[in-house]
């Protein structure tokens, strides 16, 4: 209608700001319940699946102590096997406490133990390190050795071994003095690990 103040173009624009209008007042109230149930459900999967899996990554990192550690007594017993014809047996230090997810000191008495064979850690320790020539037969003329870490790097309150394992020149060997558990094998052979750093699957646990 001419002069009328309401055109079709008008009555448009009018209902464009008043669905505006609530539209800003539908977010202007937040999440609804539904949105925030699901958003925590989904924050609890995440978690679920993530805190494990640096728990574990943590456990692996403090392992690695045991990797480095054991090479280096290996070699320095072959060095010391090389100049006197004998390995150096070792009792598990530092002893004390049992291993758990905490480092403990390298005590004096540790240092004494690994002395002759002029093997120390740099700073404190995860694990329990020993030498072996005669436990389970062994070599009572000290021509092997078994070196073993014992420790609870995931602090499940359960013990894992890693080892290296050296035999004499007739293949005799020696097992760790703690628990006596059989030699680490290749998990997809079965076959003895000598000669090398390797996690024992028969102990308790694998951390």
């Amino acid at each position: 209608m001419p002069g009328s103040p309401f055109t079709p173009s008008s009555h448009g624009s009018l209902f464009a700001r008043r669905n505006k209008v609530r539209s800003v007042r539908r977010h202007d109230k937040g999440f609804t319940l539904i949105e925030m149930m699901i958003t925590i459900a989904i924050l609890g999967i995440l978690s679920a699946i993530a805190i494990p899996n640096f728990q574990r990554y943590q456990a692996r990192s403090r392992r690695s102590e045991a990797y480095t550690n054991l090479a280096s007594i290996a070699k320095s017993e072959k060095a010391y096997f090389a100049e006197y014809s004998s390995y150096v047996e070792a009792a598990p230090e530092p002893g004390g406490a049992m291993p758990s997810a905490a480092k403990r000191p390298w005590t004096a008495a540790a240092e004494n133990v690994f002395a002759p064979v002029g093997w120390r850690p740099e700073g404190d320790v995860f694990y329990d390190y020993e030498v072996n020539s005669t436990t389970g037969g062994g070599c009572p003329a000290l021509d092997c050795f078994t070196a073993s870490a014992f420790g609870d790097a995931d602090g499940n309150g359960l013990i894992a071994i890693v080892s290296y394992v050296q035999p004499n020149a007739q293949g005799v060997v020696a097992l760790d003095s703690l628990y006596g558990f059989a030699l680490p094998t290749d998990p997809n052979t079965g076959t003895t690990l000598y000669n090398a750093v390797a996690v024992n699957a028969a102990a308790t646990d694998l951390y």
